[in-house]
């Protein structure tokens, strides 16, 4: 009999004691998209107490073209921005990690929101079977409910989404190329894929399945982006896998909007949209960072996806 996955309790929801590691930070990240509402948004939030400083980045795109970013990298961490339960940037966001409610406060955008997870918080590297890392790390699907006001505008959401906590020593530089995508279809259903490059010279492929409560890891993952002339955008992506029992899976993602994601010198466009499988249809983010050089600059341009400050229309 296969021993049961490992699981992270509540308690490791919260904020955790630093190391002295000058690296060590804690992040926690929400991708929602709902569908029937026309709305959808990211926030990465990562902190670096050893050092005290911090990294945000907060988007909300409409069906629309209504557009809101908000991105800043190595800002003070205030005295308030971390506590028992929460984690924040000053008075424009605040994440209640005992609650899984966010917080936003902007001149043109306001949003309170609610995650409800999906299933239980699995080990990663244990359910993608790959190399432990330095840090610690979970990833969950589930739905986010609130309301957004956007320039005026109020809507009620109602979305799939996916949400990663993560905390420990981390690095941005040597990572050459990434893929990041998490699928949710619904309570039933969610697959995820990652591919990445690392300096000196690895990479590797990984994905997971949980269905129907069941938890699977994959194979044979394979991911296919088509860029945008930008070189970072993703328009469209494909994805394969092998399931356990053998079956071949293939995703299509098809972008709505996207969010461009820059932290420490890493680049990354947070391509939003549907996904299919089959009949399914579901919420999707495929994130793509293509950096083969190794630069640390942020992209000069973005086609699809918004790399402004504040309120915009696409």
């Amino acid at each position: 009999m296969t021993p049961p996955l490992a699981t992270h309790d509540a308690a490791d929801d919260r904020p955790h004691a630093p190391s002295d590691d000058p690296s060590f930070q804690e992040s926690s990240l929400f991708v929602w998209h709902d569908l029937t509402a026309g709305i959808g948004g990211f926030l990465r939030l990562g902190q670096e107490p050893v050092i005290g400083e911090l990294n945000s980045c907060f988007g909300i795109f409409t069906a629309a073209g209504q557009r809101f970013r908000s991105n800043v990298t190595g800002v003070p961490m205030g005295p308030d921005d971390r506590g028992k339960t929460h984690m924040g940037w000053g008075p424009a966001l605040r994440v209640d990690l005992d609650t899984l409610s966010v917080t936003a406060d902007f001149p043109d955008l306001k949003a309170a929101l609610r995650f409800e997870d999906f299933f239980p918080r699995y080990d990663w590297f244990a359910l993608l079977k790959r190399p432990v890392a330095p840090s610690r790390h979970f990833e969950v699907a589930g739905r986010m409910k609130g309301r957004v006001t956007i320039g005026g505008r109020q809507v009620d959401v109602n979305a799939l989404g996916y949400r990663d906590r993560s905390w420990g020593g981390r690095k941005w530089t040597g990572m050459r190329g990434t893929r990041w995508w998490p699928s949710v279809f619904g309570p039933d259903l969610c697959v995820f894929l990652s591919a990445s490059v690392h300096e000196p010279n690895s990479y590797g492929s990984y994905g997971y399945m949980i269905k129907d409560g069941i938890p699977t890891t994959l194979t044979n993952v394979d991911i296919g982006a088509m860029l945008d002339s930008d070189a970072i955008s993703p328009r469209a992506g494909l994805g394969r896998f092998t399931t356990a029992k053998g079956e071949v899976g293939t995703l299509q993602h098809e972008r709505t909007d996207g969010i461009l994601l820059h932290v420490r010198g890493y680049s990354a466009v947070e391509s939003i949209g549907t996904v299919r499988w089959g009949d399914r249809v579901g919420m999707s983010n495929l994130e793509v960072c293509t950096n083969p050089a190794g630069g640390n600059r942020p992209p000069i341009l973005t086609l699809g996806a918004n790399s402004g400050e504040g309120l915009s229309h696409r």
